[in-house]
């Protein structure tokens, strides 16, 4: 979990410099309704290892075989739709869909000479959830970008075989990025576009892990995003 966060951390410093470059006079983030569209790339997560016994005549455990399992990197899609609460906060749903691998290793089976043994199937993972973002005070980065945290829970569900399983559980996200203003208008409805990037942790809770341990993934997301709504602000 402590490397997830740490280059979570790294990745969200990395985009400094280009946020950076972006900058120009502009209004800041007009509109307060934003809706994105983008990708994520969700990294792989270990799920731990689990032995399969066998009770002894003595009341004992002998070991058969053991497992590891792994949940593999995907990319998928990725939306956002954030309402801003005050000059610094804004309200968030969110939702994504990828389809990882799930790698399961048998090992040190005592029955056959088949081990180790890779069994792999696909899944199919969904994230529905609401987060709160929070933009930092950096006037440095000029009136088109801005950089923020973010902080969210979210209900998993996991298909496995092409859906006649399901398994759900939870998942928390916490993370940061740039929004950078490409567009913008002060007159009707729609008020601006531009582009979203970011990079988060992303700790799951059961769905196909064995176990109910946390499992920690990085996830960086990139999305294009429009502002709509008024463009009158609330107070901080």
């Amino acid at each position: 979990m402590n490397r997830a966060i740490v280059t979570t951390v790294l990745v969200v410093s990395a985009l400094l410099p280009a946020a950076s470059a972006q900058a120009q006079s502009a209004t800041t983030l007009p509109g307060r309704l934003e809706v994105a569209i983008g990708t994520v790339w969700i990294g792989s997560a270990a799920l731990g290892t689990m032995d399969a016994n066998e009770t002894t005549g003595t009341g004992g455990d002998f070991r058969l075989f053991s497992t590891s399992t792994e949940l593999g990197s995907a990319a998928g899609l990725d939306s956002h739709v954030s309402l801003r609460v005050t000059r610094s906060f804004e309200a968030e749903a969110f939702g994504s869909y990828t389809k990882p691998e799930l790698q399961v290793r048998v090992e040190s089976d005592t029955e056959t000479s088949n081990a180790p043994l890779t069994v792999t199937g696909s899944i199919q993972e969904f994230l529905i959830g609401g987060a709160a973002l929070w933009y930092l005070p950096a006037p440095r980065l000029g009136d088109r970008a801005r950089l923020f945290v973010r902080g969210g829970v979210a209900y998993l569900r996991d298909l496995e075989n092409d859906g006649t399983l399901i398994v759900s559980g939870h998942a928390y996200e916490l993370g940061g990025g740039v929004k950078i203003m490409l567009a913008s208008r002060d007159s009707g409805w729609w008020k601006g576009m531009g582009a979203r990037l970011d990079a988060r942790a992303v700790v799951r809770q059961k769905g196909v892990a064995p176990d109910d341990n946390a499992h920690t993934s990085l996830a960086v997301g990139a999305s294009a995003n429009t502002r709509i709504a008024s463009n009158k602000l609330p107070s901080k």
